[in-house]
């Protein structure tokens, strides 16, 4: 009986996945596709990724700086690597482009599909672990609506573009918000360990200011797009 209510739930996740890929991917206007290749390219976010890091080190003493580029290099390590290289072949879940049960039902994007596999999503893992940790560095809803919209946004672009699945998504989403809240304890704790032989301020006392070069960034870069794919 178990065994039969497991697969019950196994196949309704299934036929949900299904449905709601198939009504988010859909044929869409070259300059709405054009918008959503593009924002999903990670080097168009390059930018804000330079200034992010510029805020968090800017006002840092030289061993906090340290602390703080060993605890972005752990969390895409953790958020990226780990992910790609050991989960996505060991769960070995075919991405929907790949899916013989849906793939000719979709539509795509200059012919990408994406690798084989797709559970769970890079994308959506770095983007809310990138969110979180900034959030719990600043504690500042403007930061956290900022970074947690650019990557809801680049869930979305997985999707449309036919290579993730929701429960990709959701997935990648959940494990980079559990990485990040390791990696910021883990961050809190280095900087304690440093700060007990070396005189250095307080981490809210770094990261009280708003940063707003990264809330300046994020908008250009959404203006660039739109400006983009319109003249696409």
């Amino acid at each position: 009986m178990a065994y039969e209510t497991q697969n019950t739930l196994v196949d309704w996740v299934r036929e949900a996945d299904y449905s709601l890929i198939s009504a988010i991917n859909f044929p869409a206007s070259d300059a709405y596709s054009h918008f959503w290749v593009n924002y999903t390219d990670k080097f168009t976010w390059m930018p804000m990724a330079i200034v992010a890091v510029w805020c968090l080190l800017r006002h840092n003493t030289w061993r906090g700086a340290l602390v703080m580029v060993l605890s972005v290099a752990l969390l895409f390590l953790l958020s990226d690597f780990v992910i790609a290289s050991t989960l996505k072949p060991w769960i070995a879940r075919l991405r929907p482009s790949h899916d013989p049960a849906i793939m000719d039902m979709l539509s795509y994007v200059n012919g990408y599909r994406g690798g084989r596999y797709g559970f769970p999503s890079n994308h959506a893992s770095n983007g809310f672990a990138v969110a979180t940790f900034l959030a719990l560095l600043y504690r500042k809803p403007c930061i956290a609506a900022c970074t947690v919209a650019w990557a809801c946004g680049s869930c979305y672009s997985r999707m449309f573009l036919g290579v993730h699945f929701p429960t990709d998504i959701l997935a990648g989403a959940l494990l980079g918000c559990l990485i990040a809240v390791i990696v910021y304890r883990t961050y809190n704790y280095m900087y304690a360990r440093v700060a007990l032989r070396h005189p250095m301020p307080e981490p809210q006392e770094i990261y009280d200011s708003e940063p707003w070069p990264v809330i300046a960034t994020f908008l250009l870069t959404l203006v660039l797009l739109l400006m983009a794919a319109g003249e696409g």
